[in-house]
């Protein structure tokens, strides 16, 4: 009975974490600073193809306009859990806007979240680009 309870869990926190993820892109699109600081941890790094950004940095980027998503869609979205700690990889087709500059293309995401006084918040995230022999192996 305790196993059932702990994989019933398990699959409860992969659930919100997903869930929170959906939120995540959603407040992206819309600019929502509000909900992105909810989401993000005070510790949380984002380190993507030209730099890396603290909280504070990213969120004044998405809310001024700097960082504009023009178009993302995720897929082969999968999460671990590892007590109170949590990874999400998925693969992203994207289109940002960083600082007048476009990038688009296929990336491979890595998040990490971390349950913190019983709210689950995101950590880092990581955006790998895919070269187009990436793009076309099998599980990518």
């Amino acid at each position: 009975m305790e196993e059932s309870t702990a994989e019933h869990q398990v699959i409860e926190v992969e659930r919100h974490l997903r869930q929170l993820d959906d939120e995540w892109v959603k407040a992206l699109v819309r600019r929502d600073g509000e909900m992105l600081d909810r989401i993000i941890a005070d510790d949380f790094v984002f380190a993507y193809p030209l730099e890396g950004d603290d909280k504070a940095q990213f969120i004044s980027d998405v809310t001024s306009g700097q960082l504009k998503v023009e178009h993302i869609s995720r897929g082969q979205v999968s999460v671990r859990v590892f007590g109170r700690t949590a990874v999400l990889t998925a693969r992203d087709s994207a289109t940002w806007l960083y600082h007048g500059r476009e990038l688009s293309g296929q990336y491979k995401i890595i998040k990490v979240f971390a349950e913190r006084n019983g709210q689950w918040q995101l950590c880092a995230f990581q955006a790998c680009p895919m070269t187009q022999s990436d793009a076309h192996l099998p599980g990518r």
